[in-house]
């Protein structure tokens, strides 16, 4: 019974508890057990690497430097914790132009660099086998740029963004058809004689001085079918067209501007520690099996905050039943990030100084 008492009340029983917990709060929209949860399991792998365990010498330096990467990181959770608001009405872009995540950013950033710090400490970086570091972190670049993160030598489309849900861009409704679309000019009524010709007009101007910028779009030729895009609806589909297996995988991301210099640079860094962790420690280690972990979490983080969400609209038929059945978009792809997220960092806490 002690066993299993003291199995419980150890790091891993902690996070084998609370992650669970995690999960299932997001996937039934619980805002309070994501929150408490999240910072209850990060709290598990910084227990973890204060356990005397982690290394032979608890005081030595490389242990230091894991335990504070460590608390970087929870400190980091908590900043990523979205606002009530937030939670309920995610729009991507948003939690990514919010101050506190550039914050949490700058702490994983911290977390990273330590780890880079530990993994160097002693004779590690004497005995640094630079042919696997500069493999791994070619690798580990290519896989970024495959992945969809920015890269220099990729210049982004300006056409591919126009139809995200970003606060910076336009928003459209995806379920806008051509059979909606009227094929009288879209003007307002008016008792203006002026307006009353037959022929399309272009620009016209009316006795208050407005400019009427209305155009007549003409109905869809006889025979085509409402899937062809024509002359007249060159940019509107009926129906989307199928999406490919790796886009289903891969979202697009708009990522503002103004943090893809930051992006860049936490590439760098995380790319840095991986590529240093089997650079010390070899490609079968613990110490790279974590690190890649938490590698491919971030930029599950990043598909989660920049991904481009589509637009939807809560039918009223639907509202009892999506009442009945309550969960957040893209809780799956989040809890898997999580699993590996807390299960990487839980690897580092425990092989991280060793």
């Amino acid at each position: 019974m002690s066993a299993v008492f003291s199995t419980i009340l150890s790091p891993l029983g902690l996070l084998s508890t609370s992650l669970p917990a995690l999960i299932i709060s997001e996937a039934t929209c619980f805002y309070p057990g994501s929150a408490v949860f999240k910072l209850i399991a990060s709290a598990a792998f910084v227990w973890r690497s204060l356990s005397p365990a982690v290394s032979s010498n608890p005081a030595s330096s490389a242990a230091f430097w894991v335990t504070s990467s460590l608390l970087c990181g929870w400190f980091g959770d908590l900043c990523l914790i979205p606002s009530y608001k937030s939670y309920y009405n995610p729009k991507g872009g948003h939690e990514g132009d919010s101050i506190w995540f550039k914050v949490g950013m700058l702490a994983f950033m911290l977390n990273h660099a330590g780890y880079i710090v530990a993994f160097l400490q002693c004779d590690d970086f004497e005995k640094m086998n630079w042919t696997i570091f500069g493999a791994i972190f070619s690798i580990c670049v290519i896989l970024g740029d495959f992945a969809g993160m920015p890269v220099p030598w990729r210049k982004e489309s300006s056409g591919t963004t126009s139809t995200s849900t970003s606060p910076r861009l336009p928003v459209v409704d995806s379920r806008v058809k051509v059979s909606d679309i009227p094929a009288e000019p879209l003007s307002t009524p008016t008792d203006n004689k002026t307006f009353k010709s037959t022929r399309p007009k272009m620009h016209s101007r009316n006795d208050s001085g407005v400019t009427d910028l209305s155009i007549s779009i003409p109905p869809t030729p006889k025979g085509s079918k409402p899937t062809t895009p024509t002359a007249s609806t060159p940019l509107i589909s009926e129906q989307p067209n199928s999406p490919s297996f790796l886009s289903s995988i891969i979202p697009k991301m708009v990522i503002p501007s103004d943090m893809k210099h930051l992006i860049v640079l936490y590439q760098v860094i995380i790319t840095t520690m991986v590529a240093s962790a089997a650079g010390t420690r070899g490609l079968t280690s613990e110490r790279l099996f974590g690190a890649f972990m938490f590698m491919v979490s971030d930029v599950m983080v990043a598909w989660d905050t920049f991904g481009v969400k589509e637009h939807k609209v809560t039918e009223r038929s639907t509202a009892t039943a999506d009442k009945k059945r309550p969960s957040r978009d893209g809780w799956r792809s989040r809890g898997f990030g999580w699993v590996l997220y807390f299960g990487g960092q839980y690897v580092l806490a425990a092989y991280g100084a060793k």
